[in-house]
């Protein structure tokens, strides 16, 4: 006798000949969730923010004490860190994906009315302009009973957080005699722009000052220590500092801003693709250059630290141990104790990066999309994890690669097209499955939360949040073509739920023989007695049942397929050519 009995329930695998599909796998499958092995349909999306504009592509859910904010940009490549300065009280981020890099913190960000945010800083403190001398210098007379020092002099600014930023140019060499002579220094200009150099300190932690340092022995490539520090609006200073008296070296010879909107400096551009990294460090990138800032120090970015790929990296993501760099050719595995001493090894992957929106970190490993399918990098490994589920062909024509943008959900990578259309790659169950999914209109961005695991999507002007609501959407699976030896007539179908909707979604059964319909029933349940209800073939009325298993219209054929749809779990199904076969298991 021939008996198909289905318990187990994976995704579909378009690779493969429907008449060669393990009896797991699908040709159809939608809103489902496979992670018990069964047909478990996702809930539908709710609404948990409306943002100020329909034109909003990237969002960050602003989690502070006082009051929780959502951030939001028209620029779809926006990524946000949380400061890494232990006990920071100001809650400051750190951005990239606008004109040039950006901090703030939460006075400044939420000040006023949405949208947020309302204020920001441009990320990197500025070096000061050269530093002058007042009138004839040194003044004074030179004491003849003690030996003249020479010295030189750097200044620095501090902003308002209390970052330090890189020194000016060292100023000519002068020697004098600190007992008896002077030498009178006039503080260049504060440079404009968007710089928390502020000289009031209303809601910053601290009013911005400059440092001045002067070297230690009398020359310019000497050691410079620090010699004063002041309010950032201080004019000048008169030196007459004996050398015993000069404090510490200057820590911030190397700490200059990460790459901006300096078209001369930066041809590829600002910085983009903020990511956070162990031990405090940031990491970035612009062109083919990959930046690396300094511990606990988000706005120093020395050169040092950077490391120049040979291909344009399109993005980056952080995995336990290093940094995955994603190019326009093969990608790239850094890693290191240390920024300074950070390595590039190239990973042996043929694979580049079509669409930085594809780029979802997993935790232990990386997926992104290639020109051949779905990719996997953990460490210094690659591969592609859609081989022999997907073409590439398909790939190209189905899963649209170069335009989706994709996240991540309770261990799922969830990918949406630009229309309402989408699809789930799903790692968990014994094998991986691939479920298609739908929104209620178009995904233009969105925002995974690792501090409750949720996924908040940006549909027109309102946050929903995928798979959020309380309402199962209809899920839908068909079977492979099941190929009987010779010619059969399948008499009973089984469906085993978890309930039987009486109304509203109801589960539905659709049987093909050869490629044509012969019977398609929805079964529900009031009290203990099942209700068949008949579509195909026309004009049978409504049966009776004590079980939900159905007689079949007489036909004969060796093609047999089956499609299971319900907002309820589905456990079982069963194609039988005889009520004994299907009471029997």
């Amino acid at each position: 006798m021939t008996y198909y009995k289905l318990t187990r329930f994976s995704g579909i695998a378009p690779a493969v000949s429907s008449r060669l599909l393990g009896e797991q796998f699908a040709q159809t499958s939608q809103n489902i969730d496979f992670e018990a092995g069964r047909i478990t349909p996702i809930t539908e999306e709710t609404t948990t923010a409306t943002l100020t504009a329909g034109t909003r592509n990237s969002i960050y859910y602003y989690d502070n004490s006082a009051s929780d904010q959502w951030l939001q940009w028209d620029e779809d490549y926006v990524k946000v860190v949380e400061g890494p300065i232990p006990g920071d009280n100001k809650d400051r981020l750190y951005w990239t994906g606008e004109s040039y890099p950006k901090m703030s913190y939460y006075t400044a960000i939420t000040a006023g009315s949405a949208p947020f945010p309302t204020t920001a800083y441009r990320l990197g403190i500025p070096a000061p302009a050269a530093l002058s001398f007042s009138g004839t210098q040194p003044s004074g007379t030179l004491d003849a009973t003690t030996t003249p020092i020479d010295v030189a002099y750097v200044l620095t600014y501090v902003s308002n957080f209390g970052e330090e930023g890189p020194p000016s140019a060292v100023t000519a060499t002068k020697t004098f005699t600190p007992s008896t002579q002077t030498i009178q220094i006039t503080m260049p200009s504060v440079p404009s722009g968007a710089y928390a150099l502020s000289a009031t300190q209303g809601t910053f932690p601290a009013v911005a000052k400059w440092r001045l340092y002067r070297s230690a022995v009398g020359s310019t490539q000497a050691a410079f220590q620090l010699l004063h520090e002041a309010t950032i609006t201080t004019a000048s200073f008169t030196d007459n500092v004996q050398p015993v008296a000069l404090q510490e070296v200057i820590p911030s010879t190397t700490w200059i801003g990460p790459p901006d909107d300096d078209t001369t400096l930066y041809p590829d551009g600002p910085m983009q693709g903020l990511t956070p990294v162990s031990n405090g460090v940031f990491v970035g990138f612009t062109g083919r250059r990959l930046c690396l800032s300094e511990p606990f120090l988000p706005h120093a970015w020395p050169i040092s630290y950077r490391i120049t790929l040979e291909k344009e990296i399109v993005a980056i993501a952080t995995t336990g141990n290093g940094i995955v760099c994603l190019t326009d050719g093969k990608p790239y595995f850094v890693t290191g104790t240390d920024p300074s001493s950070m390595v590039a090894v190239e990973i042996d992957l043929a694979q580049a990066c079509v669409n930085k929106h594809s780029v979802v970190d997993m935790g232990d490993y990386v997926l992104y999309a290639g020109p051949d399918g779905l990719c996997a990098i953990a460490g210094t490994d690659g591969s592609v994890v859609t081989k022999g589920l997907i073409s590439p062909a398909q790939w190209n024509a189905d899963f649209a690669p170069t335009t989706y943008k994709a996240f991540k959900h309770e261990g799922t990578y969830v990918a949406f097209h630009s229309t309402t259309s989408g699809w789930v790659y799903d790692p968990r169950a014994q094998e991986a499955a691939i479920s298609t999914t739908t929104s209620s209109a178009a995904v233009r961005g969105g925002f995974y939360n690792p501090k409750d695991g949720e996924l908040d999507l940006i549909i027109a002007s309102n946050v929903r949040r995928y798979r959020g609501g309380t309402t199962n959407q209809t899920a839908t699976w068909k079977s492979k073509k099941f190929v009987a030896p010779n010619p059969v007539s399948m008499s009973w179908v089984h469906i085993h739920a978890d309930s039987y909707p009486a109304s509203g979604t109801k589960n539905r059964i659709r049987i093909w023989v050869d490629g044509t319909v012969i019977a398609d029933y929805n079964i529900t349940k009031t009290g203990n007695v099942f209700t068949q209800e008949t579509s195909t073939p026309n004009g049978i009325s409504n049966v009776t049942l004590q079980a939900p298993t159905m007689r079949l219209p007489s036909a004969i054929g060796t093609e047999w397929e089956v499609e299971v749809s319900g907002a309820v779990n589905i456990n079982e199904v069963c194609l039988s050519q005889s009520i004994a076969e299907i009471n029997a298991t």
